[in-house]
């Protein structure tokens, strides 16, 4: 991660967990059915039809996000070798590569978590929502304490970068304790959803600035403006990353708008009315208010 490759790509990550998440809350906020995030909560559906329905997308990114960047920490740029723990033939036999293994704790627990994410929605019989907020919880509080004692040896500019970093992963591992008690809050779920996205756009920002400055000069550890610029850089970042939150969500609704299946799903409660989409072929059920409410499970983003 000490490069600027190693910046873009979880930085890329980090942002596209981030906006798959904003889209996904504006699709089940507008469905005005419930603020229902986490899907389905019940027995999982059977046959292989239901299995594949159910693997995670965002299991399967963690999975593969994870994975590469081990193997990147490790044997990145090809012909490098940095799987090795400590140096045998040393006096002392001090510890060897000890970013890269930061790193790729880091890495394996958000990696561990998609599989935790698998297991649950696909193989067992009824999803395990808690091992799956504990998995993901881990992760991020792994990430905070690696990212607190990460800067040894670092430069004055690269520690102030690390700890606004630092200061987005701990208000995230505040937001996701709260979420063991009120798991689907939707202010919750909008604040995690924007400070994911938070330390995506800041490790990119990162990247530049500690590896290419767009004025091609480094920048002085020395001078105090620098520091505040970062600083300044950051908070622009929040309002950033809000704005886009904002416009996925104008994106959403202007798709549930011009839509014709996502108009009828808005309006599902005018006449008793609603339109299923099963397999890619509209289902038009009539029922009433009264079996919606009875018999009838709210919409969640599993069903579409």
């Amino acid at each position: 991660m000490g490069t600027f490759i190693g910046h873009i790509s979880p930085g890329l990550a980090f942002l596209s967990f981030g906006i798959l998440y904003a889209f996904r809350l504006s699709r089940i906020w507008l469905q005005g059915n419930g603020f229902h995030p986490m899907g389905n909560t019940g027995k999982q559906q059977p046959g292989r039809w239901g299995c594949i329905k159910r693997i995670p997308v965002e299991g399967i990114m963690k999975i593969i996000y994870g994975t590469l960047a081990v193997l990147g920490e490790f044997f990145f740029p090809p012909g490098t070798y940095k799987l090795i723990l400590y140096d045998r033939t040393a006096p002392d036999a001090h510890f060897m590569h000890p970013n890269e293994w930061q790193h790729v704790t880091m890495y394996s627990y958000f990696a561990i978590s998609g599989w935790v994410d698998i297991l649950s929605q696909v193989c067992l019989p009824k999803r395990l929502l808690l091992i799956e907020h504990l998995a993901l919880s881990l992760a991020f509080y792994t990430e905070t304490l690696l990212i607190a004692f990460h800067t040894h040896g670092k430069e004055v500019v690269e520690k102030a970068v690390h700890f606004h970093l630092l200061i987005a992963c701990l208000v995230m591992c505040v937001i996701l304790t709260v979420e063991f008690w009120r798991p689907e809050d939707p202010v919750l779920w909008f604040t995690k959803t924007c400070l994911v996205m938070i330390q995506g756009t800041w490790l990119l920002h990162a990247a530049f600035i500690l590896y290419k400055p767009p004025s091609g000069k480094a920048w002085k550890d020395e001078d105090m403006s620098n520091l505040m610029f970062v600083t300044n850089f950051f908070s622009w970042h929040i309002l950033l990353n809000l704005v886009l939150f904002a416009t996925i969500f104008g994106i959403t609704k202007l798709f549930y708008k011009f839509s014709p299946n996502s108009a009828t799903i808005v309006k599902r409660h005018q006449n008793g009315e609603y339109k299923f989409l099963m397999n890619g072929l509209s289902q038009d059920y009539t029922t009433t208010t009264e079996t919606i409410n009875e018999e009838e499970t709210p919409l969640t983003a599993d069903h579409f």
